[in-house]
């Protein structure tokens, strides 16, 4: 099986060194960037699955690398380490599509979950590219607006608020629609929507 790639941006030594054989030990491939030049310098060269940066670097900005995946790959998922904590970091940080936010000093074992997950939902985005949103509401008889909610479930997971926003209409209609959705396709979950339709285990 082919090692995943894992680009580790930080511009302390040692804890670069320690992640770097941390993570390799645990069956990632990681190239080591000390600084913003040398990380785009990577992303440009090699292909990675997942990039974990420190948001404040000496040369250079996590900021800066992250505008760049959401610029030109946006499928390559983000993880922020910091020592700087604050809520204007954070949420400047997930808007930019970071996949997780993780304070030093950190558990590592943590950081090893949180690798997996992002690994996890790089592997379901990929197939979700696959899914025939049409074909599946041909199946199962949905209605546009039960197929859009359909794959709004698949794609994104939100709430039912969340939904209901996006939709502008009442979260009472969504539930409506979620249950008329949940008796077509058999199941009674968004989580098992999501695992049948996802696992192909559908008509």
């Amino acid at each position: 099986m082919k090692r995943k790639n894992v680009l580790l941006v930080e511009d302390e030594e040692l804890l670069r060194s320690s992640l770097s054989l941390f993570l390799g030990r645990c069956g990632y491939n990681v190239k080591e960037a000390e600084d913003e030049v040398q990380a785009l310098a990577c992303i440009k060269d090699e292909d990675f699955g997942l990039v974990i940066t420190d948001l404040f670097l000496t040369n250079g900005s996590g900021f800066a690398v992250m505008k760049h995946l959401q610029d030109c790959c946006p499928e390559v998922r983000c993880i922020v380490i910091t020592g700087h904590a604050s809520l204007d970091s954070a949420i400047r940080a997930l808007r930019k599509g970071a996949f997780d936010y993780l304070l030093k000093p950190f558990d590592y074992d943590k950081l090893k979950s949180s690798v997996e997950r992002a690994f996890e939902r790089r592997a379901d985005e990929k197939y979700v590219r696959r899914v025939d949103i049409q074909k599946i509401s041909r199946s199962y008889g949905l209605t546009k607006k039960e197929a859009f909610i359909t794959k709004v479930v698949i794609t994104e997971g939100p709430s039912n608020d969340e939904m209901a926003e996006q939709m502008k209409i009442s979260r009472n209609t969504v539930k409506v629609h979620l249950r008329n959705i949940f008796k077509k396709v058999g199941v009674d979950s968004k989580t098992t929507l999501t695992t049948t339709l996802l696992s192909g285990e559908h008509k």
